[in-house]
């Protein structure tokens, strides 16, 4: 019962992402605005990471399933990329060492804050 509590809590959120951007004509998807409105429930302490953390971790170690149709889709699209396949590649490496960076900082931001505490 506990998972499907838990599993609740994410979808309604998720769904309130959805509405929040539908509704609002948001230029971000629905499933952001759902996660930045998920992150703003966990800081206020409105929603506790036990709330959620089963079911969090359950989808975190399936995430490379997720993954599998983005790649399908790429694979059988490829005649539209073709031509502009070193921008793709480009991307793909200048975002993956983007996010590498910034992971890096923060998580630096993270433990420097937890040792002055």
């Amino acid at each position: 019962m506990r998972i499907f509590r838990q599993l609740a809590i994410i979808l309604s959120i998720n769904f309130a992402g959805e509405l929040l951007s539908k509704g609002l004509s948001l230029p971000l998807p629905g499933s952001i605005v759902g996660m930045l409105i998920l992150l703003i429930l966990l800081i206020t302490g409105v929603v506790k990471e036990a709330h959620i953390a089963e079911t969090a971790n359950f989808f975190l170690e399936k995430m490379p399933f997720f993954f599998i149709p983005a790649g399908v889709s790429v694979m059988v699209a490829y005649q539209l990329i073709d031509g502009h396949l070193a921008g793709v590649i480009g991307t793909i490496v200048l975002s993956t060492l983007l996010v590498m960076v910034v992971s890096a900082l923060v998580t630096q931001f993270i433990i420097k804050k937890k040792n002055n505490d």
